[in-house]
Order: C-alpha cells, then structure tokens, then sequence
C-alpha cells in the first residue's frame, strides 16, 4: 500500500511537473529563473526569442547579460540588498525597463519579479513582456494627434467639432476663436444658445439635426452669424457627421470658412460699376490547459480544460460560473468570430499551423472584450493531439488605441478633403507623403501620381525652385511660415497664401512639412479691378461739374469729395460730418422739407433717393444742389449706407 501511494505521488509531481513546464513553455511572456548570486538558472522558449540567445548561451550567466549596462550598479545593490534583508524593492510591482538582446539592441519590457527560498538558496523568478508594439502604437497615435491638432490649428477657417447628442462644443480651432471672439474656455461645453440670437442658435440646431439625421455632409454657402468682436459675418460652412465604432453618429464636424471680406468685396466691386455706369453709363496573460477524451473529438462542450484564476479574473467570472471545460470558453465568443477561431484551432491540429489568433469574449459585465490567444498542441505517436496548452493576453487596450489612431486619422482626412485649402505633408527631402482631395482636383492628378514624388517631378522648374527654398527656410528655422506663392494651372498662374509648418518627431526634431495654401487669385483681381474703376471714377468727375457722396446711415457720418465743398462754398475740407452739419449749411427756408426728405428716403423701401436745396454763395447769388444716390441695405433689408453724386444748377430741376 505505501509503495502504491508512493507511486501514486511520485505520478501527481510528475504531471504538476509536466503542466507547470507545458504551460511555461507556451508563455507569451518570456520567464528567467536566477539563483541568489544573480545567474540564469532556467528560463522558457519565449525568453530565448526575446533575448536572441540559446539556452547553452545564457544558462549559467549573469542576468546582467540581458540588461544595458546603464542598470547593472543597480541590480548589484537590489542583490546585495536581497541578500543583507531578504527584501528587494522591485518585488512585486509591474515597472517598465528595457531589455538588452543578444545583437546589442535595446526594447521596452515589462518586468514582474518574485522570489522564495528552498533548504539550500534563495531564488527569483521574473515574468517579462516585450511593449514593443504597445509604445509603438502610443507614439503612432501620438504623432497623429500632434498632426491632427497641428492642422487644425493652422487651417485660416474655423473648425469646430460639437457631440451629436446635445450639440455642446467639445473643439474649436484658433481661427474660431479669432471668428467668433470667445476663448475656447468659454465656449467648450455650451450649445449655440449659450452665444447667438435665439433665431440664429435656433437655425444652427435645426442644421446640425438635419446633418446627423441624414447621415451626409451638408454644405452651406453662406451662412449670416452674429459674433462677439466682429459683428455680422458670412460664413460658407459644410457639415459632417462623425461615427463611433458602433456606426452611430458620435460627433458633429463643422468647417466655416469666413466668406464676408470676399462677399463685401464683391458688392463694392458692384457698387463701384454702377457708380461709374452712372456718371459714364456703362502579461497580465492568462493559462489554460487542455486534454482531449477518449473517444471524444477535442471540440466537445465536454473537453476539460484547465483555466488559470488570472483567465476567470481577467473575463470577470467565478469558478461556478466558468467551470475547466471548453464550453465555458466556446460559449462566450463573439458569434462573428467563432467560426474563424475554430479554423485557426483545426489548422493547428490538423496542419500544425502556428495557432496565434485575436477574438472577442463576454466578460462577465456582459461586454465583449479583445483577447489574443496562442497555443500549442501535443500529439502522440499516431499523430493524434492528446494535449493543447496556451495563453490568453487582453488587448482591448492596443485595439482601442488602434480605433483612436483610425479615427484621427479618419478625422484628418475629412477636415482635409472638405475644406477649399490646399493641404499637403511633405518629408524634408522634399518627398510628398500626404495631399488632400483639392490638391489632386486642381493639379489633375492622383494620389499615386504624387506620393513619393517631389515638386520638380511635377510642376515646372521655376516653381518647384521656389516651393522648395520656402520648404528649406521652414525646416531650417524650425517655425511656422507664411508665404505668397505662385502655383502653375491649366487656366494661368494662380496665387496662394501659403501657410507652412514643420513637424517633429518624438525627439522635437521636424522630419517633415505640412503646407496650408488659399488659393487669394480672384480676390487679387477684383482688388485690382476695384482699384482700376475707383480711378475711372476720380477722372471722370475731376472733368465734371458734379461731386460723389457717401452718408452711413449706421454712424451717422457723411462724406463728400471735394467738388461738393465748392458747391456749398466751404474751403476747409474737414473729415466727416453729420445730418445736422449738412443741414446747417441748406437754405433756412429748404431745411425742414430737406429733412422730412432724409427721414422718408430712410424709411422707404425703394432703391433710389433724391434731395433738392438751395446755398446762398459769398456772392449773395442762390444756386441750387440735386443730391441723387442709391440705397444699399442690409440682409434684413435696412437701410445702411446711400451712395450717390451731387450737381450744382442755378435752378431748380
């Protein structure tokens, strides 16, 4: 009986044994067992990948072999100190530190350290994660966010992103804030109402519901708004739902581009045409274990299968609720990965695939989680798997930092191809390595036709020498500049404003360009034109018996040329004056029907006003003034400005 029991034990140590190595062994985690002098007594298949060595090559040797020499002091003194107090200040905790593999090449891990003592020495045993994909993924989404928020905060049009629920601002560009004249503090997590007119906030509402209802981008081409600083503005804005991973809409994304000085410019172009037509008229990983039954095949709900207490801890469940079989684990898959997870298994035992496959799990919050399984099956003799081992590491974290990186980079390509700029991302060398849709409509070409190309295999030498230098100045100086450029199109040469700025890598070092151009060329022309018909305008009445006149109905100030001075025999040629000047200087017995006149111009609603008086000149003679001008109203249709000319007669007309 003692001999049976004996063998009865000598059997258990030996399967503890042989589950404790298989379940080593399949670890994603590498783990390092040294003794009390600090030298590698054991360590697992994932430490030898990690790390670069056979186990001939590291068993025996210092851990220092795997650590930069920056850390060898230290782990001296934790072993001194280990040794001296039995306490060492690493025990415990997870911290991040860097491994050294064998071709000198340093890489973020993970460390976890343990330690306990037998009859003869004291051991540690430490369980390391290599965060290599992690940090990369943290620095990939950092840069993004950097860029996005460097774009965003250069582009000359607002931008301004509100939570499709209660349409509060959540981000607001500095353009917006200049646009509008409120600080973002002010204005993040307010609603329209907090800032507008009811009327205005009220039609910004409807808008943005109508947007995130239909589910597509509106455009807007002139939107009136009232703001803080700069009064009433003319905004051309286009908006566009945001979607979460649940393909519902998440946010609201607003372009406005502030339309006003053009449109303002546009109506004195107009004004001026038709005054000059009038006056010339025109490790935290998880273990499970597997058996197959006989006569079973190893996909039955049946199949024991040993889960590790960090598997039950990590999915939220108790021993009850999540017993050792494998319908514990099937059951809970996400439906639309079972299939796909299953492949992968049969693949590994009936192919010998590599099983390493990502899936979603019900946790016991009742959400589905990432996780990323590996395994490896033992067979027998027949080739019949008898056994499976593996681990389970959660990656809910690194997807969802994967869906934050997809996201912003969605984001940056949708302020990107919906706004009028021209954006585009250049490496130092010169090299193209982003454009937005504009670049490719106005240019005619595609991404592929630009990407990886410089200016000078795309637009003539004259102007990809001068993209270039200006490229140069903003790497060099390391500062955002600001330059009017000229680019080649089909119709002629166009200019743009050119707003470029560099960007840096992780260690402040700009590896690359990014250029915000606005293409100014038809606002250039109608300046010009402006300027050309307003000197038309000069000469044609320098030749003429018959002076300009502009009254602002909104300051109350009026101006007149200087032919008018002479009219109403004035010779001091002061600034402006006002309704009560001007009539001071009518004959007393015109002034009251003059100024029953000016207040029915002013309150009529038709375009043309006409006023008559007499001035007495130095001489006593009497000679009469017709004042004729146009009505220029607002969008509410007040009157604002009359702009006209006045003639002299010595009768009445």
């Amino acid at each position: 009986e003692l001999a049976v029991k004996v063998e009865r034990t000598e059997y258990l140590l030996n399967e503890s044994e042989d589950r404790f190595r298989s379940l080593v062994e399949s670890a994603t985690d590498a783990i390092v067992v040294v003794d009390w002098h600090g030298k590698i007594v054991s360590w697992n298949r994932s430490a030898s990948k990690f790390f670069g060595y056979a186990d001939e090559e590291a068993i025996g040797q210092p851990l220092t072999l795997l650590m930069p020499a920056r850390y060898h002091h230290a782990h001296e003194q934790d072993l001194a100190r280990m040794e001296s107090t039995g306490k060492d200040r690493k025990v415990g905790p997870v911290v991040e530190l860097h491994g050294l593999k064998k071709d000198g090449t340093e890489f973020p891990i993970e460390l976890s350290l343990a330690t306990w003592r037998n009859r003869d020495s004291t051991y540690y045993s430490g369980i390391i994660r290599d965060i290599s994909e992690r940090k990369q993924a943290e620095e990939i989404l950092r840069r993004s966010e950097a860029f996005i928020t460097s774009v965003v905060e250069n582009l000359p049009h607002m931008v301004f992103v509100k939570d499709a629920q209660d349409l509060r601002f959540v981000r607001l560009n500095k353009a917006g804030e200049e646009l509008l004249g409120h600080a973002r503090s002010e204005l993040l997590g307010k609603t329209d109402y907090d800032f507008f007119p009811k009327e205005e906030a009220e039609f910004f509402t409807a808008t943005d519901r109508e947007v995130l209802a239909s589910n597509c981008l509106r455009d807007i081409p002139e939107e009136p708004i009232q703001t803080k600083k700069n009064g009433l503005r003319i905004l051309h804005t286009k908006k566009i739902p945001l979607y979460g991973t649940d393909g519902a809409p998440q946010y609201l994304l607003g372009i406005s581009e502030d339309i006003t000085k053009r449109k303002q410019m546009e109506n004195v172009w107009r004004a001026s045409e038709e005054r000059l037509e009038l006056v010339i008229q025109g490790s935290s990983d998880g273990f499970w274990d597997g058996r197959v039954l006989p006569d079973e095949p190893w996909s039955s709900p049946r199949t024991p299968v040993w889960w590790s207490p960090r598997v039950k801890a990590m999915l939220g469940y108790t021993d009850e609720e999540f017993p050792d079989v494998l319908e514990s684990w099937a059951s809970r898959l996400h439906p639309e990965d079972t299939d796909r997870v299953f492949a992968a298994l049969t693949a590994h035992i009936d192919r010998r695939d590599p099983y390493d496959v990502e899936y979603r799990l019900l946790t016991g919050a009742g959400e589905y989680e990432w996780f990323r399984a590996r395994g490896q099956a033992i067979w027998d003799e027949t080739g019949r798997m008898t056994r499976m081992s593996g681990s389970l590491q959660s990656v809910t974290d690194l997807r969802h930092a994967e869906g934050a990186l997809r996201r912003s980079e969605r984001l940056l390509q949708d302020i990107a191809d919906n706004t009028t700029a021209v954006i585009y991302v250049k490496y130092a060398d010169g090299r193209y390595l982003l454009v937005n849709r504009r670049f490719e409509q106005i240019f005619n070409l595609t991404a592929d036709q630009i990407i990886g190309h410089t200016d000078h295999e795309i637009f003539p030498r004259e102007a990809a020498d001068a993209f270039r230098a200006n490229d140069v100045v903003v790497i060099e100086q390391n500062r955002t500049v600001e330059y009017e450029e000229v680019a080649p199109h089909t119709d002629g040469p166009h200019t743009y404003i050119s707003i470029k700025f560099p960007l840096h890598d992780h260690t402040g070092r700009p590896y690359a360009i990014c250029g915000i151009s606005t293409d100014i060329t038809e606002r250039t022309h109608i300046e010009q034109t402006h300027r050309t018909h307003e000197e038309q305008l000069r000469l044609a009445l320098a030749s003429t018996e018959m002076g300009t006149w502009n009254w602002n109905l909104q300051s109350g100030h009026i101006y007149w040329s200087s032919q008018i001075d002479r009219f109403l025999g004035l010779s001091d040629g002061t600034g402006p004056r006002t309704q009560h000047d001007w009539l001071a200087l009518v004959y007393r017995e015109d002034r009251e029907s003059m100024a029953r006149t000016m207040r029915h111009a002013m309150d009529q609603s038709g375009a043309d006003a006409v006023f008559e008086h007499r001035v007495i000149q130095q001489d006593g003679s009497v000679q009469w003034c017709v004042w004729t001008g146009e009505i220029i109203r607002d969008l509410e249709g007040k009157a604002v400005h009359i702009l006209g000319t006045v003639r002299a007669t010595d009768h009445r007309a």
